[in-house]
């Protein structure tokens, strides 16, 4: 019985809108010139490595990678749990925090050429990292 109540619970939060939210794992959604990162929910997959939906807002203008400069970028990651190791494999770039206003520049990049990190900001990478795993 309990086993039938527990995937009606589960059927029904990863239909609820609540799965289309994003989860912040640093800094305050209501400041929105801060420093920000946040995954979303309904974004991952579950594949031999976790691909996840992510979004970072900084609070000064940053150099991306390959070149150019940013405010936010909103970005596909991969996540390999085994290994609690991250990368980038798609990257879009907002001149605006927040991901405001038009995208500047996109990027795509091979696998495990751009990782999962934040300058600045120690410790984060691995708590995204930690965070996409557990949600698996």
């Amino acid at each position: 019985m309990s086993r039938t109540f527990a995937t009606l619970l589960l059927a029904t939060f990863c239909s609820s809108s609540w799965a289309q939210e994003w989860l912040t794992i640093y800094g305050d959604p209501l400041q929105p010139e801060a420093d920000r990162i946040e995954i979303r929910l309904a974004s991952l997959s579950r594949a031999d490595k976790l691909a996840v939906e992510a979004r970072v807002s900084r609070s000064t203008v940053r150099n991306a990678y390959g070149g150019g400069k940013y405010r936010s970028h909103h970005s596909i990651a991969v996540i390999d749990c085994d290994n609690q190791a991250g990368w980038y494999t798609q990257m879009k770039f907002y001149g605006l925090p927040a991901w405001k206003g038009a995208v500047t520049m996109t990027r795509t990049f091979a696998p495990g050429s751009a990782p999962v990190a934040f300058k600045d900001i120690p410790g984060e990478a691995e708590r995204l990292i930690r965070a996409a795993c557990k949600l698996r």
